[in-house]
């Protein structure tokens, strides 16, 4: 009998479980990140990528104060060293923040060298703008561009002192053609209560890319899930540390 069709079912095999794991927000083949309790539990946190963004972080934060909630705010390196007093803002309202690299880099398709170099200057940004990094268990927050990684990238993370945090629903806001409402059927289909959410008040493109829909979604999901349904919206480390995940 011949062989070769199960080895190459096999290798397909392989290839398909490596780029689950890569891609897969929720996925942990590769080594652990938190991706909150989905399904379990009250708590929930709204996180927001690829800001400070001049044109929607300012709406945003109007937002967030409207419903007295804290968030959790992935920054990208450049904009901090471009918008420090906006990053001040974010900060002093009481919101987390973390890392995102300092070029939105696709984080596997680099050197560990790379990587590392990437972190610290973000680091450095945040820290030049008179911000505190967040920390829970001594570590920072750290959340790789588009979520993707591979077992190096996870370690060098936590060599750097990172805890890697991905998320369990998406709602794709940054698509084109994207709206309001469907953002809100995706979230009615998604959420369940444990989860992350990501959206996005900035993009890795350009400063002042509009985030109308996003910052709108975001003040729906608050006004459904806390208004209504008694859910708490929580910080990365608030949660972390109230459903007590400990990280490698």
């Amino acid at each position: 009998m011949r062989k070769w069709p199960l080895a190459v079912g096999a290798a397909a095999g392989a290839t398909g479980w490596a780029i689950y794991n890569a891609l897969e927000p929720k996925a942990q083949g590769f080594g652990r990140a938190f991706v909150g309790t989905p399904g379990e539990g009250k708590l929930m946190a709204l996180t927001f990528d690829d800001g400070p963004n001049t044109a929607w972080t300012p709406s945003l934060l109007e937002v967030l104060a409207k419903f007295d909630v804290k968030a959790t705010f992935f920054s990208i390196g450049h904009y901090a060293r471009e918008q420090p007093s906006l990053l001040r803002e974010v900060a002093a309202a009481g919101h987390a923040i973390g890392n995102h690299t300092y070029s939105h880099v696709t984080m596997p398709l680099h050197t560990d060298e790379t990587i590392r170099r990437e972190l610290r200057r973000t680091t450095e940004a945040i820290e030049d703008a008179g911000v505190e990094m967040a920390r829970v268990q001594g570590r920072r927050l750290m959340r790789p561009p588009y979520g993707r990684r591979r077992p190096g990238t996870l370690r060098v993370l936590r060599e750097e002192g990172y805890v890697p945090i991905l998320w369990s629903v998406t709602l794709w806001d940054w698509n084109k053609g994207i709206t309001t409402e469907k953002i809100m059927r995706k979230a009615e289909r998604q959420i369940r209560g444990g989860d992350i959410i990501l959206l996005h008040d900035g993009c890795n493109v350009a400063m002042g890319w509009d985030r109308s829909h996003s910052i709108r979604s975001a003040e729906l999901i608050l006004t459904q899930w806390k208004e209504q349904e008694g859910f708490e919206f929580v910080t990365i480390p608030e949660m972390i540390e109230s459903t007590g995940y400990r990280d490698p």
